[in-house]
């Protein structure tokens, strides 16, 4: 008997693979007919775009097309590579730090008639309602997937579930390459699959095969660790849960976004009564929360250990560079990586030292926990106390330390953004050193000084009312002070007038050249709170729709200490940036090495600039809080932010010890574990950056450069360049008043949550200098501190009004 000759379907219908517009139905004619000679020009147009793609598509893909067919075999679930654990080492390639992947449990392979037909169905409800009468291929997704391919470059995943199953097929088989032409491989062993294997094997090969979010893989496993039973027991809801999650385990466990999760389960079970398959009410009262998922399983380790943040960094670096997967966006990126991560058995080695890590951790639990009085600030704090270090080698960007907190599976503080104060004035001053401004320029030293641009009394304050007079007096009485003394004693109304001077988005910039790569604007102008990404949102941007103020060159906009600790970084390597990564080497489970982007580098700012620099920081690190032991040339900045409080507590929120040796920057925080409040010292007084977060640094780089085996290296010179009278004020002549800016400052609160629950934070003031006493740091007597340590209530009451 003869076989029917079977026409192929194109955009036309059958007949019409290349457009050509061979034969139509009598309703196609008539909707032709009634079409403008627009529309029609448009869809003529259409169709020679397809029929071009189709033909390029064949031309180029005939081999890949030819091959898959006689050559490549089907892998069976049975067959698939068990999962295998990767490994994250420390530096040295050989000390593992973490592991992070599924032990062998992790995926049970059942026959297909072991599973119940109410979970068969919704899988096929959620993943492709047409499984059972469809060939296997989408034709319109993949040829609209090629498509994207070939013009936009970004890659698609599969459709059908047999289309699905065939990339993991061959995901098993073959390095993954998301071309075009591993996408039409794909859609050769589904129709491969779909001719040999009934639709009931298939689905049976995919249910056991597809992988359900943590660690889990197939259908047996996913109904141990979500329920804690076998597939057997499961209700018709329970698995639409589970058949929810399929689409992005990452976002759709409930465990992480329960809203997301619901509204997949709904969109489940909706589907599952089209089908016929449910005949329930749907309601939300009936959805069956999984348990929780466990930190460590199987195979892992060190993830609930402060390394599962480095782990998390990592994992999000490979995402970002897309080393393991080239998906178009960067969430889906991280789930392939992670996932890949989970079961690929790779060896990741990392730029994070054993010893430097061990001193992070250690420094942080002496200081925080180690003594009797340590204990007492903590009871003072209810125990609320948080830390984050983070250290950078400068002139490679390699992340030495990386300590978020204790425990790798909860919030990072080290990547979370925070109000970083006075810290950040380093960069308003070095962009000033760069542009020709003096260290020895002349600016209002008064306590206080109004400005324009500013809401209120448009007054900013100095912390304790710190006023300065080294470069004397002028002819209107107003005190003159130096750019250095005014960096020593911190005070707000220099720096305020100097990121006028320079341009906030200017200053904004260079703080991003030199690390900075996210801030959050904190609704205080009147726009919504929102985090900036500056890595694809220009500073002037940035400004603009956050409607940061000239408050941003004094620390008001919160960032994260690792991008603090970069930025700090390339301030050591003379203005030498380096990209800031943990990663180093990447081998996959056959030995072969992955190829990892090339670090960034670029020259921000002279050598002469940073002698400059160099020598005014130096002058902040004064004193036996601050000092490394044994003393070498370091350069420091402490940071404290005010908390803006209701109530109108002498209180901050936020504090900071950061600075650097000419070999390694490190960056200290402390605050809140949730959200935004007041810390204070063992005393019950404000605390300060130059007490707790500073006491941790020294400890830990009095220790580092030891383990690290750096010697004590010399700062260069001064070269004192720059104009002496570039500053606010020249010595001769009387204060001018500030210059009015276009830009408003507005009364506000943030209107949404960027980040933990509680923030955002208040718009207080940065309140401290960064002097400190001589005194014994134990002794109750010793917080009056000395000109500008910010011993004392904050001055600047910046917080608009109604913030809390």
């Amino acid at each position: 008997m003869g076989r029917a000759t079977v026409r192929p379907a194109g955009p036309d219908g059958p007949g019409d693979f290349f457009g050509d517009g061979s034969p139509l139905s009598r309703a196609e004619e008539r909707r032709r007919y009634r079409e403008t000679p627009k529309a029609q020009k448009k869809r003529r147009r259409r169709r020679r775009i397809i029929a071009g793609v189709a033909v390029l598509l064949l031309l180029t893909g005939i081999g890949t097309i030819g091959g898959a067919f006689y050559f490549t075999n089907v892998t069976l679930p049975e067959q698939l590579p068990t999962p295998q654990a990767s490994t994250f080492y420390y530096d040295d390639g050989k000390t593992a730090m973490a592991r992070l992947g599924a032990s062998d449990s992790n995926r049970h392979v059942v026959d297909i008639d072991q599973v119940p037909e109410r979970v068969q169905y919704a899988v096929v409800a959620a993943e492709d309602n047409t499984f059972f009468t469809n060939s296997g291929v989408d034709v319109k997704g993949t040829i609209r997937a090629l498509w994207n391919n070939v013009t936009g470059g970004s890659t698609q995943g599969a459709s059908t579930i047999t289309q699905q199953y065939a990339k993991l097929s061959e995901d098993a088989n073959t390095a993954a390459d998301r071309t075009y032409t591993q996408k039409l491989k794909e859609a050769v062993v589904a129709v491969k699959l779909d001719q040999k294997y009934s639709k009931k094997q298939i689905l049976g090969f995919y249910l056991n095969a597809v992988y359900f979010g943590r660690g889990a893989y197939g259908i047996q496993a996913a109904a141990q660790v979500y329920y804690h039973k076998d597939i057997s027991k499961l209700t018709t809801e329970e698995a639409a849960v589970l058949a929810s999650v399929i689409k992005d385990p990452s976002m759709d466990d409930p465990a992480v976004d329960k809203n997301l999760a619901q509204a997949r389960w709904e969109y489940t079970l909706k589907q599952m009564t089209k089908l016929g398959k449910y005949h329930k009410p749907i309601s939300l009262k009936n959805y069956p929360m999984p348990d929780k998922p466990k930190a460590n399983t199987g195979a892992s380790f060190g993830l609930d250990k402060p390394t599962g943040f480095v782990v998390t960094q990592v994992i999000n670096e490979l995402a970002r560079d897309r080393t393991l997967s080239d998906a178009s966006t960067y969430h889906k990126a991280r789930e392939e990586t992670k996932q890949k991560l989970e079961t690929g058995g790779y060896k990741i080695v990392t730029t994070i030292n054993k010893k430097a890590e061990d001193d992070a951790i250690a420094s942080a639990h002496d200081v925080m926990n180690g003594s009797q009085e340590d204990h007492d600030a903590q009871k003072q704090n209810k125990h609320r106390l948080a830390t984050a270090l983070v250290s950078v080698q400068p002139g490679t960007g390699k992340v030495i330390a990386y300590y978020g907190g204790d425990d790798g599976t909860g919030f990072d503080m080290a990547a979370n953004p925070h109000q970083p104060g006075s810290s950040f004035k380093v960069y308003s001053l070095a962009l000033a050193i760069k542009n020709g401004i003096s260290v020895k320029s002349l600016w209002n030293g008064d306590a206080a000084e109004k400005f324009d641009d500013r809401g209120g009394d448009g007054k900013v304050h100095n912390s304790d009312g710190e006023a300065c007079s080294d470069g004397g007096m002028d002819a209107e009485g107003h005190k003159l002070c130096t750019l250095t003394k005014a960096t020593v004693m911190s005070l707000n109304t220099v720096f305020y007038a100097l990121t006028q001077k320079l341009g906030k988005d200017k200053v904004l910039e260079f703080a991003h050249q030199a690390g900075i790569d996210t801030i959050v604007s904190d609704g205080s102008n009147g726009k919504p709170a929102h985090k900036f990404d500056l890595t694809t949102t220009s500073a002037q941007d940035a400004v603009a729709q956050g409607g940061l103020g000239n408050e941003l060159g004094f620390g008001q906009y919160p960032v994260t200490p690792l991008d603090h600790a970069n930025g700090y970084a390339t301030l050591a390597a003379g203005g030498k940036y380096s990209t800031e990564h943990f990663v180093t080497k990447v081998t996959d489970s056959h030995g072969v090495q992955v190829q990892l982007p090339k670090v960034k580098h670029r020259q921000l700012f002279s050598e002469d600039t940073s002698a400059d620099l160099d020598w005014v920081l130096k002058q902040v690190a004064s004193n036996e809080k601050q000092k490394i032991d044994p003393p070498r040339d370091q350069a420091n900045k402490t940071g404290t932010w005010e908390w803006a409080n209701p109530e109108g507590k002498n209180a901050n929120s936020h504090a900071w010890m950061c600075g650097y040796v000419p070999q390694l920057a490190t960056v200290v925080w402390i605050g809140r574990k949730k959200g935004d409040g007041p810390i204070y010292n063992m005393w019950g007084a404000p605390m300060y950056g130059s007490e707790y977060p500073s006491f941790i640094w020294k400890e830990y780089m009095s220790k580092a450069v030891q383990d690290l085996h750096m010697p004590a290296q010399n700062f260069p010179p001064p070269v004192f360049g720059g104009s002496k009278t570039a500053g606010q004020v020249a010595s001769s002549s009387p204060s001018p008043k500030p210059t009015h800016s276009d830009d408003p400052h507005p009364t506000g609160r943030p209107t949404n949550s960027v980040t933990p629950p509680g923030w955002p934070p208040g718009t207080g003031t940065p309140s401290d200098g960064p002097s400190s006493p001589t005194c014994n740091i134990w002794d109750p007597n010793c917080n009056t501190g000395g000109p500008g340590n910010g011993n004392g209530p904050g001055g600047n009451n910046v917080a608009p009004d109604g913030a809390g």
